[in-house]
């Protein structure tokens, strides 16, 4: 079977979107139907363990000689309306957050070691591995004709062998079969440096929580991967899906930072450590110093007596 433009790109897309809503579906349907989850999200995120605002458990209001406020209604009642609202938005933005990760890691092993995608321009260096390449024209959308334009061979230069104005190619092949240990590593390298960048990107937003440097580094997430998906589309740089997927998951890191920011409650004043201590009393203070300065002045050198012993005169 001679595989044509039109099921390359069905074999492409169909099996990418199906690892994308396999891997957000999961994540989601794992999240809500766990308890457990939902704990982490509660506790580490928000930061209130349910069984603590409820009065099991050793309360933190107790440290510094705060008064416990297990017992508060309006504390108990507080802590219940922020936690179901807060497991809605912000579990929604983790399961989606971490949905997308794992979704982008497998469509990147998916298409670097099972079936590969390149777009060339005329004189390029051909692909690491053999190619069916198919002609587009300066429309760019369809392809001059569906069956395989011509044969992109490795080490050998891309040659159309057209006359068409602003030519491009795309370029399709199972490579699943010419994959080694060293090439299957390298893969699984560059998944793993993607789930754990955007891991610890998440972790420092969460760890900011409800601080303004949570704001400003949620900006700086917007602003650039959005700039950078408007820069490409401008110049047409790159046309991989993928490289917008990524760049889609950094501004959604960063919408989660500023509702997380707008969720969170703010963090309590911290007491002073002096404070409810029990004043001196300065006023009995004062008494004793005035009562042993009298007794000094008393006792010392300079005093004379009103009456002193009797001089005996002798005889």
């Amino acid at each position: 079977m001679e595989w044509t433009y039109l099921t390359y790109t069905v074999a492409d897309y169909g099996i990418s979107i199906g690892l994308v809503l396999v891997c957000i579906i999961g994540v989601f349907v794992t999240f809500f139907n766990s308890k457990a989850g939902q704990e982490f999200i509660v506790e580490r995120v928000i930061g209130v363990n349910p069984s603590k605002a409820h009065g099991h458990g050793h309360d933190h209001g107790n440290e510094d000689g705060q008064n416990n406020t297990n017992n508060d209604p309006s504390l108990q009642q507080s802590y219940a309306q922020m936690k179901e609202k807060s497991i809605f938005y912000i579990g929604i933005f983790c399961c989606l957050l971490g949905g997308m990760t794992l979704s982008i890691t497998a469509v990147l092993i998916f298409q670097g070691a099972f079936l590969a995608s390149d777009r060339i321009l005329p004189g390029d260096d051909c692909p690491e591995y053999k190619r069916d390449c198919f002609i587009f024209g300066a429309s760019g959308i369809v392809p001059i004709k569906n069956n395989v334009s011509f044969y992109c061979e490795p080490l050998e230069k891309a040659e159309f062998g057209e006359n068409i104005t602003n030519p491009t190619a795309w370029c399709f092949g199972w490579i699943i079969a010419e994959q080694t240990t060293k090439s299957v590593l390298d893969q699984l390298g560059i998944a793993i440096a993607l789930i754990g960048f955007f891991t610890t990107m998440l972790a420092v937003v969460i760890y900011l929580g409800k601080c303004k440097k949570t704001v400003v580094l949620s900006i700086i997430f917007i602003v650039s991967c959005g700039g950078a998906i408007i820069g490409l589309l401008v110049t047409k740089t790159s046309f991989a899906p993928l490289t917008y997927a990524i760049l889609a998951l950094g501004v959604v890191l960063g919408i989660f930072g500023i509702v997380l920011f707008a969720i969170l409650p703010p963090k309590p004043a911290k007491k002073k450590r002096n404070e409810g201590k029990v004043a001196p009393n300065t006023s009995r203070l004062g008494a004793d110093a005035d009562s042993n300065l009298s007794y000094e002045m008393q006792s010392g050198p300079s005093y004379k007596p009103a009456f002193g012993p009797a001089k005996v005169v002798p005889k």
